[in-house]
């Protein structure tokens, strides 16, 4: 035993809360950006003295660089313990309570970058509760903010109207997560169960295994899921539009049958069916989402049409609408009033009609009517998110989670919900509590998404510090939607509004709306480029059409089997399309010599007629595909 006395170990270390997604100190880069911002007045001073400027406007120029200057160094190079020199604050840290976001949509972003501005300021990525300055926030007992979501960005989607139509990028729709919440916890997943009795909820991550998350407050706003109609042939055809890679997928689709039709000449009938076929595009449903995506893909596909050789009134747009009129949101007389719009471009539309099949590239309607197509699109309505099914929340006839006026889950006060899988009574149409009668909730707009993130981070902070909460009221000043460049429907306070005015109010409250500064500057550089330069037809991820499997000439016969190459000439290479696992092409490419057939009864040389296995009309050793 040593006759000295161990060393005292000191305090122990205060409990830490660390978000791995924080951001770092970085005075060298803010130091080179000073430096920077400083350089552009001396230049400009120095053109003065070398004669290349007059001194007032060498003086104008040096004032507007310096004040622009300061005004960026004010608004990100000082942003931050330790901006230019000295160590971070290393202030004390704060445990406080555990709130988990489900869901990084609108409602889940916006929110949980409201409620990270209540933590202290974050110099290491650590979640701070003391801060210097009149904004200091440090007594809200809010000690970490955990987001989850199966994608790491947030996607705004009234936008994907205008990205399927190629006004604006589609990743510019997004807004990322973990550069956005930089003082929350990200967590790519998707959860699979909440089990609120013991305050866990379960995360399924993408590497197949699955972990708990204990919470203290949890704001559930997972949103919604796009409906499944059940109709035969639909899910294996159809083309969805509720994310990014739909709109997408969807505008490379729409260019790729313009090329597949503009390749087919109608000499026969089988032709000119088939290129009817490939112009012919199906759009089911008659809300803002199914009008939105019509209009801006037909007037995509008229003006890429005239670039590609296809008339505009050879193809065919058909909105097929079960209810008695289109646009449910808006009234009547503007509903109609879209319908003859519609109507006078071209397009068809049909209310009233149901869907009976849509098998073998047929939609088959009620009425009897057949349609043969290779594009269908649904855009159906949503329902609320699956999720909701898989807790031991309180939920209404529909699906979506019972709140109060609060935005507090009933029976459940440490429990937040909105968006659009929360049933939040409207206070302006004089509901009270959550109520089972559809027509007293607040219905699943981005109007009211917007307003409820924002009341539901105050409530929650609220709720923390024993404050009083406050209800959510909103009367809806009006709606407004996009058919096309130029083109869009109103209706603000009864005023009803038709044409560019429309299309112009359309873009700017959804700017408005659309998160970070950043994303909006982007947004509009996009609309500025399409209106000078005009839209890119362009599909760059579409895949070549292949035949349907009813379309093999019945009389082919199935391939034979590889055959050895002749003694003598050039090898001849044959393969079988067995092995093969991609398209095929009814014609080979015109560039490839016309393949022949040897074995033809009485020694004669006839063409190969049918489906030719794809790039097989490459000369061997031209490309090396090993």
């Amino acid at each position: 035993m040593s006759q000295y006395p161990a060393p005292y170990p000191g305090p122990p270390d205060p409990p830490t809360q660390w978000s791995p997604t924080g951001r770092r100190p970085r005075r060298v880069t803010r130091m080179l950006t000073v430096l920077a911002v400083l350089a552009g007045p001396a230049a400009i001073l120095g053109m003065w003295a070398g004669g290349l400027l007059g001194w007032w406007l060498a003086a104008a120029l040096a004032v507007v660089a310096l004040a622009g200057g300061a005004a960026f160094a004010g608004g990100t190079v000082f942003r931050g313990p330790g901006a230019l020199y000295g160590a971070p604050d290393t202030g004390d840290f704060v445990s406080g309570a555990r709130v988990l976001v489900v869901g990084g949509g609108y409602v889940g972003l916006v929110a949980a970058r409201a409620l990270q501005a209540r933590l202290g300021r974050s110099g290491d990525g650590r979640h701070r509760g003391r801060r210097s300055g009149a904004r200091d926030r440090a007594s809200t007992p809010v000690g970490s903010i955990t987001v989850v979501d199966p994608q790491p960005h947030m996607t705004y989607q009234p936008f994907l109207p205008e990205a399927a139509g190629g006004s604006i990028a589609p990743r510019h729709l997004t807004v990322s997560l973990r550069r956005v919440l930089d003082r929350c916890d990200v967590v790519t997943g998707s959860v699979v169960a909440i089990d609120d009795a013991r305050r866990r909820a379960v995360v399924s991550l993408p590497d197949g295994l699955s972990k708990e998350i204990p919470y203290d407050v949890l704001v559930v706003a997972p949103g919604a899921v796009a409906r499944e109609l059940p109709v035969p042939g639909l899910a294996e055809c159809a083309l969805t539009f509720r994310s990014v890679g739909d709109a997408s997928a969807l505008r490379d689709h729409v260019l790729s049958r313009l090329d597949a039709a503009a390749s087919v000449v109608p000499t026969t009938p089988a032709d000119a069916a088939r290129r009817a076929r490939l112009l012919t595009f199906v759009v089911i449903g008659g809300g803002f989402a199914g009008v939105e995506a019509l209009g801006e893909l037909e007037d995509l596909a008229r003006r890429a049409g005239r670039q590609v050789g296809v008339d505009r009134e050879e193809m065919r747009w058909v909105l097929v609408e079960a209810s008695k009129r289109i646009m449910p949101e808006v009234t009547e007389p503007t509903a109609a009033r879209v319908h003859g719009r519609l109507a006078r471009r071209g397009i068809e539309v049909r209310v009233g009609a149901g869907l009976v099949s849509a098998e073998d590239g047929v939609v088959r309607l009620a009425d009897g009517t057949a349609v043969p197509t290779d594009t269908v699109v649904v855009a159906a309505g949503t329902r609320p998110h699956p999720l909701l099914e898989r807790t031991d929340l309180p939920l209404e006839r529909t699906g979506k989670v019972r709140c109060t006026a609060m935005l507090q889950v009933v029976g459940r006060h440490h429990v937040f919900a909105a968006g659009d899988g929360a049933a939040v009574p409207d206070l302006a149409r004089g509901a009270l509590l959550a109520d089972e009668n559809p027509q007293l909730l607040t219905a699943p707009t981005a109007q009211h998404a917007v307003r409820q993130a924002r009341v539901l981070a105050g409530n929650v902070v609220a709720h923390l510090g024993g404050r009083p909460l406050q209800p959510y009221q909103h009367a809806s000043a009006g709606v407004v939607a996009g058919l096309g460049r130029r083109r869009g429907v109103a209706e603000i306070r009864g005023v009803r509004l038709m044409g560019w005015p429309a299309y112009a109010l359309h873009r700017a409250y959804h700017l408005w709306a659309m998160p970070t500064g950043e994303r909006k500057a982007r947004i509009v550089l996009d609309w500025i480029a399409a209106a000078v330069l005009g839209r890119d037809p362009v599909a760059a991820g579409a895949v070549a059409p292949s035949p349907r499997r009813g379309d093999a000439d019945p009389a082919v016969a199935a391939p034979e089997p590889a055959r050895p190459a002749a003694a003598t000439g050039t090898p001849r290479t044959v393969v079988d399309p067995a092995v093969i696992d991609g398209p095929t092409l009814r014609e080979p490419h015109p560039s490839a010599p016309t393949p022949v057939r040897e074995d033809v009864p009485g020694g004669g040389r006839a063409p190969v007629t049918g489906d030719q296995p794809a790039l097989t009309w490459l000369t061997p050793g031209r490309h090396d595909f090993r």
